[in-house]
């Protein structure tokens, strides 16, 4: 008789434990599912006032064109222009943001994955510049330059332009 007691009071048990298990896997993928869905619904694009809010982007002129958006997180650059003789090195600190089409998030993964290219071609450029040569180009040229030079590393569209919030050179 106690064999029969203990085989039946080890059964309940085994029952009570594998209920308490999966009382706690389905709390366990409720809570991932409640989270997910959340987050899901509470998710908010990079525009400029989350940029803003986030400390990523200061001082931004919004896109004059509602089908166009920024991508702001270039970051600041300061790059040591040529030189005109070896004693005098100026650098120039410049921020810049690039407009693409709104609503184009493949081109906007592309944008950011060659976020270091698109920086490497601005640094190159004005690089290889003096302080006199940048200052007798017009913003429009530069900014021509640039963007044609950019454009010809993206595959999956075209940024349509270029647009400096930091444009400062230092001595």
């Amino acid at each position: 008789m106690q064999s029969d007691f203990y085989k039946k009071n080890t059964w309940e048990r085994l029952l009570l434990r594998d209920k308490i298990m999966l009382a706690v896997i389905a709390l366990l993928v409720l809570v991932i599912l409640i989270g997910t869905l959340f987050s899901m619904l509470n998710e908010r694009r990079n525009t400029p006032e989350v940029l803003l809010s986030k400390g990523k982007a200061v001082s931004l002129a919004p896109p004059v064109d509602d089908e166009k958006t920024a991508y702001f997180e270039l970051g600041t650059m300061r790059i040591v222009n040529a030189s005109e003789n070896t004693n005098e090195n100026t650098v120039l600190v410049a921020s810049a943001w690039l407009a693409y089409p709104a609503d184009d998030t493949v081109f906007y993964e592309e944008i950011a994955r060659k976020r270091g290219v698109v920086r490497g071609i601005m640094q190159k450029y004005f690089s290889e510049r003096t302080k006199n040569q940048l200052l007798s180009e017009t913003e429009e040229v530069i900014e021509k330059k640039l963007v044609q030079q950019i454009n010809s590393r993206f595959s999956l569209g075209k940024i349509s332009g270029i647009y400096f919030t930091d444009y400062i050179f230092l001595e």
